[in-house]
Order: C-alpha cells, then structure tokens, then sequence
C-alpha cells in the first residue's frame, strides 16, 4: 500500500513500456531473444528490432512454428519472449505451449497482446475471454496480469529471471498509474492497495483501477472495501486470499475475462479448501462476448465503478 501512486491522472500504453524494458533488458542480457508473429511493430518490438535486429525474429502468421522456435531456443540458453494477439499466440499454438514449453519447462515467455475487450473492434476472433483460464490449467506455467506501467514494466524483468514459462496479459488500452515509479513485483504474491474491513475485492489488469474507483463509491455509502491486486493469477497468493476473507467475510473477485477459469474460479477454489465464505464474481458470464466499442463493453458487461460498486452494495447487504 505504501507503494500506491496518489497521483492517479497518469495513464500510460502498455505496448511503449513493455517495448522500453525489452530493450533495457535485452541491453543487460545478451541471451534476450524477440520473437513476433506478424506484429511486431504493434506489439511492443520494433523497438528491440532496432536496436538489436540479430535477436528479433518475425515469423509471421506461424504461431505454432514460432512457439516451437522459441522453445529450442530455450533449450540452448537463450530467454525468448514471443509476442501475438492473444488468441493467437495462446489457442492457436496450445499444443506447442503445452509440449514443447510447459512439459519441458523451458523459459519461455509469452506475451500475449490485446487481452480481454481491448480490441473487439477488430471483430470477434480478436476478442478473447479464455487465455487465462487455458493457460491455468497448464503445469510450470507463470500467469502474470499487470494493473499498470510499473507492474508491467517489472512483469518484464521478473519474467526472465524464473526459471520456466511465463505469460504476461498484455491490454491494449492505456493503463491508469497506480504504482510509484520505485515500484518492485512479487510474482505470486498478491498487493493490498487500501485496506478494509466490510468485503474483499479481488481484482487484476484493468479491472484494478476500476475496483478502486469502486471501493471510493462505496466508501461514500459505509461500506469499507479492501482491495488487492492479484496481480498474479498462477501461482495466486493463497495467504492474502485468507487473511483477508477471514476478516471480511465476503470476497468479490472482478475480472475483464470469463467468469469461468480465471480469477474468480482461483480465488473460489482457495476459499472452498481454507475458508468457506460468501463470494461473488463479477466479469463476463459464460458468454461469447459481443462486439463494439470498449468503454461501451465495459458499460454492457457491468464492469465500470459504478456497476461494480452497485453489484458490491447488493451483495454485501444481501
């Protein structure tokens, strides 16, 4: 909590902070290799390709031959980062992910661009509620959602340094600054960024900073929310889950993705073995999710401040 930026007007594009660290990261370590599938400029590599065009490979619409690339580069001590839209470089190469990556536990990271809503302008295919609880289901796999810049930027650097695979939830929409410039992440470790008493929110990526702005709505209504950044979805903080349902009683997990496999079905399967207490999930309900505008899909799906502090009164006093 300490770390938590009051300077909150601050909003920053995922895709420069990532494409900043990677060549600060590749500019320390050598064996930093990029490799992206029809996207680089898009996703975060020009910058490094630029800057290091021997260790930038693009493979074009070859997800799966870039995943296995990517892997025998591993095998040799090399630490790849792969880049694609979500969909893509998570569906359309699991089998790769899964062989080649998980069962040999190779460092590996993946990036995946565009989570969530964040493009559903470009059609349905881009729009995707799933990654997350696919990869989840996938042993060594490291599942980090950054909330902002810093987080992501650090999300960077932490990737490269454990020792198997990794996927970092990349948004495409501008993230709001929550985190101090000096901010450090603690991979499974979860983040309690105001404390209460009344109910838990539980939340990561985009859906941090909406959470907050809720728990102020509710504030003004007498409901004292805390609220964590579960900043990383596998391992989850079982700890933090814990201790703060104990105090609450009541969890409320928010989340831009299916309701199904995600956060809420995380935090529901450690409370359901440590601390059986009242929990709501709120996110995209076992749906297809429709196309259109962002703040509008937000607005439909019931995923801005003011819903989520709606839906949270109802549940607390129920």
């Amino acid at each position: 909590m300490d770390n938590l930026n009051k300077n909150n007007d601050i909003y920053e594009d995922p895709r420069k902070i990532i494409a900043s660290a990677l060549v600060e990261l590749g500019g320390s370590d050598k064996r930093i290799t990029f490799i992206s599938c029809d996207s680089s400029k898009g996703a975060s590599g020009d910058p490094f390709r630029q800057k290091f065009p021997d260790r930038h490979f693009e493979f074009g619409i070859a997800e799966q031959s870039s995943m296995g690339t990517a892997a025998g580069m591993a095998t040799t001590g090399k630490i790849p980062f792969i880049t694609a839209y979500t969909p893509f470089i998570t569906m359309r190469c699991f089998e790769q992910i899964r062989d080649d990556v998980c069962k040999t536990n190779l460092n590996v990271n993946i990036i995946g661009n565009n989570c969530g809503l964040s493009v559903s302008t470009l059609g349905p295919t881009h729009t995707v509620l799933e990654d997350a609880a696919i990869l989840r289901a996938l042993p060594n796999m490291t599942i980090i959602s950054p909330a902002d810049g810093p987080e992501y930027r650090e999300a960077i650097f932490a990737a490269a340094r454990i020792d198997g695979p990794v996927c970092i939830r990349a948004h495409r929409q501008k993230a709001k600054r929550l985190n101090k410039e000096n901010y450090k992440i603690n991979v499974g470790r979860g983040v309690i960024l105001k404390r209460g008493k009344d109910v838990t929110i539980i939340s990561n990526s985009t859906m941090v900073s909406k959470s907050l702005e809720a728990a102020e709505i509710l504030e003004s209504l007498g409901i004292n929310a805390e609220v964590i950044n579960m900043h990383t979805l596998k391992p989850i903080d079982r700890d933090i889950i814990v201790e703060s349902s104990e105090k609450t009683k009541r969890v409320v997990t928010v989340e831009e993705h299916s309701t199904i496999g995600g956060l809420g079905s995380s935090v529901a399967d450690v409370l359901i073995k440590n601390n059986p207490v009242k929990l709501e999930m709120i996110g995209i309900d076992d749906t297809f999710a429709i196309v259109g505008k962002y703040d509008e899909l937000l607005d439909y799906y019931g995923l801005t401040p003011e819903k989520i502090s709606k839906r949270i009164k109802n549940f607390v006093n129920n």
